[in-house]
């Protein structure tokens, strides 16, 4: 039986707009586009927010090969601004450490190098001799550490991660996602003297005898890329946290499951493209600036001014920066005497029908309990209008 020319040309024409709608449906955290990347997992993040923009298989467990020294350098920074440790430490190689394989700066047992040195060769070229090593020093065991990096990632609200050691080589029951290591970046970039190592592309240890070169090619290739870490393993495939910083905008892309180191750099770019080329921050409000009043019934004065304690600007698409709406919610329960300064609201941010951001509100000015003589006659006014307005609803 043949089919008749016209109606193949319809199913064709139909097959072809199912295809295309597929093709530009939304992805979870992100608007309608056409982006595939050629990654198992793939995530793109505002730092400034943590508001997913991409998302590609963001939360399935995959190995993480050495992207896992993100928390390992984390755990040492934090170990600096609590005073557990200092950059000029001097730490000594123990055996087991000496011992380790894969990526490394060959370290001897015995040798000694600060604890500055070492995060060096941990940020530049993912040496996992120089991982143990510290690991060790700063919490006594690497059995410790590792205990440590998952509190950590407890802490972080990490829900798909699990670490089996300090450096990513493999392990079945060590894994992580993109969306997890995107927030374990997001709090590492906190502390800019990761950054200063992360995107420094050559250095040198041992008085200059031996030589650094960073693993992440795309610190060279890309406008304002300052990290931030490269993981490989032929379980992992070629994986890549990176971030960038343009005109006060920053975002944190991860590409897990690559082929090769190339792919992983250019579908890093692509997503650092997408973000920058797409969006925008809006400011919203500065620190102290009135954006309206929250009234508190049985306060003096009863409508409080209100503000952000900080700079506030949101995440919006190119374009519609001038179009964001703002509304003010109060807390439910607002209890008096208020100290200027103190939290009484939040003001939420809208593009659209969308929801780009909410922050806390605090109050400009101190504000007293208004005495009985006032609430009363408050109360008063509020019965003389209700009932003049409900004689007016009748008309």
């Amino acid at each position: 039986m043949k089919v008749p020319q016209k109606l193949s040309v319809r199913v064709a024409a139909l097959i072809l707009v199912i295809a295309v709608v597929l093709v530009m449906a939304p992805r979870p955290g992100g608007r309608a586009y056409a982006l595939e990347i050629k990654a198992r997992a793939a995530v793109l993040m505002d730092y400034e927010s943590g508001r997913i923009i991409f998302s590609q298989n963001p939360d399935v467990q995959l190995p993480p090969a050495s992207v896992t020294k993100l928390m390992t350098m984390l755990l040492i920074a934090e170990s600096i601004d609590s005073g557990r440790a200092k950059w000029d430490d001097l730490i000594r190689t123990s055996k087991n450490a000496a011992g380790m394989g894969g990526s490394q700066v060959y370290l001897r047992e015995g040798e000694e190098m600060t604890l500055a040195e070492m995060t060096k060769a941990i940020a530049m070229v993912s040496a996992n001799d120089a991982s143990t090593a510290v690991a060790e020093y700063l919490y006594g065991s690497v059995e410790l550490f590792i205990q440590k990096m998952n509190q950590r990632a407890q802490e972080l609200g990490l829900k798909n991660t699990n670490f089996q050691n300090e450096h990513g080589l493999p392990d079945p029951k060590h894994y992580s996602s993109a969306h997890d290591l995107a927030l374990i970046a997001r709090e590492l970039i906190r502390h800019p003297k990761i950054l200063e190592w992360t995107s420094t592309w050559i250095s040198y240890l041992r008085d200059g005898e031996f030589f650094l070169r960073n693993t992440n090619d795309l610190i060279q290739s890309y406008r304002g890329a300052d990290g931030l870490k490269t993981g490989h393993t032929e379980e992992a495939g070629y994986c890549l946290c990176a971030t960038a910083e343009v005109e006060g905008l920053r975002f944190i892309s991860v590409i897990m499951g690559a082929e090769t180191n190339q792919v992983r750099v250019d579908e890093s770019t692509k997503l650092l493209n997408y973000g920058f080329r797409n969006f925008a921050r809006a400011a919203v409000a500065s620190q102290g600036e009135k954006l309206g009043t929250i009234r508190v019934r049985r306060g003096n004065p009863q409508d409080v001014p209100v503000g952000t304690s900080t700079d506030y600007a949101v995440l919006v698409e190119r374009g519609k920066e001038r179009f964001i709406e703002t509304k003010l919610l109060p807390e439910e329960q607002i209890k008096l005497p208020l100290k200027r300064g103190q939290q009484i609201g939040t003001l939420i941010v809208m593009s659209g029908k969308e929801e780009v951001g909410r922050t806390a509100v605090v109050a400009l000015q101190d504000v007293k309990q208004a005495n009985f003589v006032v609430r009363f006659f408050r109360w008063l006014g509020d019965v003389v209008r209700g009932w003049f307005g409900r004689g007016a609803k009748g008309e």
